[in-house]
């Protein structure tokens, strides 16, 4: 992979990163406990959405549900070239690890939101790797890389057949399967653009709903605010890449390394994660003030 292929791949990734930091500031700033209890929830609903979400392809494509899955076939996002980690041990039932950098915590620091990337790390992993393990994984994360003086993220995730009913064992382990046959093809991984255009609308999503949900009017307010700065700093942050690579931000840049479909209408997931005039508020407070930014008329 050649650099510029990189670039592309570390804007996708970063692009949801910044839209969750400055919404998420707009809510820890100014709606005090209830911003951060709304803040928290939704970063739990995202993570449950994508574990139960990630755990029915994988049983679609009847693939066991265990750690070594999770961390393999149930990848559901794309890779990117800056994320490094140190695995200690990966079996089914047992998994430990150290995350030593992570490109998501790169961006908190950029901006002063180590504080907000925390929160998130809190209560995604256990949100997610629960519901992908029919609420039985457990999950401790002793260190982060979000957090003043550690170094790394550090891992332990447990999955025992002990705790799971009789359909679930079934479900995660061959032994009690007997009449089980693992599937021949490699399932489809996920793609770069696509995938992170999944990340970026089911968290801005949740971060929406929990915000209506907790401070009503004000939440959307709020949410609209924090879109609007987001728009403005990714705007930013994509003239200094294309000026960097003597390119300009014109459509086909934008399709590159924007993971949202440049005409909202063509997104299907809107059909899914409509509710709170979602999609409206996206167009008028992100997409809107991004354009106009950067120079770029789409019609």
């Amino acid at each position: 992979m050649d650099r510029f292929e990189e670039i592309k791949l570390e804007s996708l990734q970063d692009s949801w990163v910044i839209m969750y930091t400055f919404v998420a500031k707009e809510l820890y700033d100014k709606a005090g406990l209830e911003g951060e209890s709304a803040l928290r929830e939704a970063v739990r609903r995202y993570g449950r959405d994508r574990g139960l979400t990630n755990r029915q392809r994988l049983l679609d494509n009847h693939i066991k549900i265990n750690l070594e899955t999770l961390f393999h076939e149930g990848r559901d996002r794309p890779g990117e070239p800056r994320f490094l980690s140190k695995v200690i041990r990966s079996t089914r039932e047992e998994r430990i690890s150290d995350t030593l950098i992570c490109s998501f915590a790169d961006v908190w620091k950029r901006y002063g939101a180590k504080h907000l990337g925390r929160i998130y790390c809190e209560e995604f992993h256990i949100a997610c790797y629960q519901a992908f393990g029919f609420g039985k994984t457990k999950v401790n994360l002793s260190r982060t890389l979000t957090q003043d003086g550690d170094d790394r993220c550090i891992f332990y995730h447990t999955y025992r057949p002990e705790n799971l009913t009789d359909e679930e064992r079934r479900l995660s382990f061959e032994e009690y399967d007997p009449g089980y046959v693992k599937p021949q093809k490699p399932m489809p991984k996920p793609e770069g653009k696509s995938g992170f255009n999944m990340l970026w609308i089911k968290m801005y999503f949740y971060l929406l709903e929990t915000a209506v949900e907790r401070l009503g009017e004000t939440g959307k307010v709020l949410v609209a605010a924090g879109l609007r700065n987001a728009a403005v700093e990714q705007a930013r942050v994509f003239l200094a890449q294309a000026g960097a690579t003597e390119r300009t931000v014109d459509r086909a840049y934008l399709t590159d390394h924007l993971p949202l479909k440049l005409r909202i209408e063509e997104e299907p997931l809107w059909d899914t994660y409509h509710q709170w005039g979602a999609k409206r508020l996206l167009r008028d407070n992100f997409y809107q003030v991004l354009f106009e930014e950067v120079h770029y008329d789409e019609t």
